[in-house]
């Protein structure tokens, strides 16, 4: 269960990132409406899909970071076929053994599926979360 807990990292990460990139936005908003200069095509663009990127963007970044504990959860659900010991019997014993036996790279394998995965869905509820809030004139 130490492997899904630490899970809430990634959340809490991309939720962080999430809403500095929305207020990024919000700032740039402002300097567009202060200088009271006409809003051109990429304005409109972004206005429409600037925190559809910012979500994915900030799921990108946060699944990149917290992706290794993916990874050790994975594995610690393995039980060996045979009936013999498990490999994995912690979460600690498990970042040092893929660690020492893989390196760098086994604590990122299957990252490529997990982002095509991961990102566009993310990209997708927030999107709509804040579509669906303009709708309604609701602030976010």
């Amino acid at each position: 269960m130490s492997a899904s807990y630490l899970g809430v990292v990634e959340s809490t990460l991309h939720w962080m990132l999430y809403e500095q990139m929305k207020a990024g936005l919000a700032r740039r908003e402002e300097r567009i409406v202060r200088s009271g200069r006409e809003k051109n095509w990429w304005d409109q663009t972004v206005d429409w899909t600037g925190k559809f990127g910012a979500a994915g963007s900030a799921k990108l970044i946060a699944a990149v970071l917290a992706y290794p504990h993916e990874v050790a959860r994975t594995r610690l659900r393995q039980v060996p076929l045979d009936g013999s010991k498990p490999k994995y019997t912690g979460l600690m014993q498990c970042f040092r053994l893929v660690w020492v036996e893989e390196g760098l790279m086994g604590l990122y394998g299957g990252l490529t599926p997990h982002l095509m995965r991961t990102v566009p869905s993310a990209a997708i509820m927030f999107g709509m979360y804040e579509g669906i809030l303009r709708l309604f004139n609701t602030p976010a």
